[in-house]
């Protein structure tokens, strides 16, 4: 199988249910069972191998070794041939070296894998540069191509029927009116932000398909601002309001408690699936309106200003802008949540400068008559 294959295997076809295997042993002996067929499969070179064993650890309901992420970062490292899979790999294996004690067990490996990652990256760095100018001049295309056209409607927002162990800011549920609005199809990524602002404040960098993050809500605004200048757009945040009938399906909702399923797995990225980081936009399964990572990957800012729960709300569509507007709603979850907050109806919130590997955002346009 190519290198690509393989790695696209990995990314996903991670998280995907239990698969058949040594039922008869408890999962903690079964995950040393697995790791030993990585390490053997990745001493012979046999890839295809390396990746199934990760995929039978993945699919085990138990904390994951800190050697799993040694593993997965080796098989990026040494046999991919994309820049952002490298960088990924390397990022996994800090993350293991940070953790282990030093001179323990693949210590020493670890570091000479980092060496290799990095004398990479080198090389492919005045391509990564040719690649992003180039892509500069396509970013109005690209936007304009992502953006979903979200018919509006009336729904009921907050904690509803098929929602399970709401937060009292979920409540009390009530009525919106929503008008047509245009919903970004993924949420912003590494690329984009780089393409426009000149430099990427990422924490998990060099994934340029993964959401940009690490960004505040501040941030934002200054981004909008220069994309609206570049783009001769209206681009802004979505409200709270349309960010919930969009991560319902709005029209065409099947009433889901996640975007676009009743199980996490198949549309999120979260803390059961993630490997610890962010992961390129669009892997995962669409919601009913064509979204993608609505639920999971990043949470989300909006335009509203925070408040512990939904009395008082505007009757109409807008943003919710009185208040304690030196907080801002988040919504979403992150690749490091639990699946209660990934729901679609899920709520969190920041102070409006506040920094994090787990916040992002998507775009939204209103639309002209």
């Amino acid at each position: 199988m190519k290198t690509t294959v393989i790695l696209v295997c990995v990314i996903l076809s991670l998280g995907y249910g239990r698969i058949a295997g040594s039922q008869d042993l408890p999962d903690d002996i079964l995950v040393d069972q697995y790791l030993l067929e990585v390490e053997t499969a990745l001493a012979k070179g046999d890839t295809q191998r390396a990746v199934q064993a990760l995929e039978k650890i993945e699919a085990l309901d138990i904390e994951r070794p800190a050697e799993v992420l040694f593993f997965y970062g080796k098989l990026l490292v040494e046999h991919s041939t994309s820049a952002d899979s490298v960088r990924r790999g390397q990022a996994l294996l800090k993350q293991f070296v940070r953790s282990i004690k030093k001179y323990s067990r693949h210590y020493t490996s670890t570091l000479k894998l980092l060496s290799v990652a990095e004398a990479k990256l080198e090389e492919a760095e005045p391509q990564r540069q040719a690649k992003l100018k180039e892509f500069r001049l396509r970013v109005p295309e690209t936007l304009r191509k992502q953006m979903v056209h979200v018919r509006g409607g009336t729904f009921r927002m907050g904690c509803t029927a098929e929602q399970n162990d709401c937060a009292d800011n979920e409540k009390p549920v009530h009525q919106v009116q929503v008008s047509d609005v245009e919903i970004g199809k993924y949420e912003v990524t590494q690329e984009v932000w780089e393409a426009v602002m000149g430099e990427n404040p990422s924490h998990f960098k060099g994934c340029s398909q993964c959401p940009v993050e690490h960004v505040s809500w501040e941030d934002v605004q200054a981004f909008l601002k220069q994309l609206n200048e570049v783009t001769g757009s209206r681009y802004r945040l979505p409200t709270e309001a349309e960010w919930e009938y969009a991560a319902r399906g709005g029209q065409r909702s099947r009433g889901y408690p996640y975007a676009g399923s009743e199980t996490p797995g198949s549309v999120a990225w979260y803390g059961r699936n993630s490997w610890g980081a962010t992961h390129p936009v669009g892997q995962k399964h669409p919601n009913e309106l064509g979204l993608y990572d609505m639920s999971g990957n990043v949470w989300e800012w909006v335009a509203d200003c925070w408040h512990a729960d939904y009395v008082g709300v505007p009757s109409d569509k807008s943003a919710w802008q009185s208040g304690e507007c030196s907080v801002r709603v988040l919504r979403g979850g992150s690749w490091d949540d639990v699946p209660g907050d990934i729901r679609s109806t899920g709520r969190g919130s920041d102070t409006a400068g506040s920094l994090g590997s787990k916040v992002g955002f998507r775009l939204a346009r209103t639309l002209t008559p």
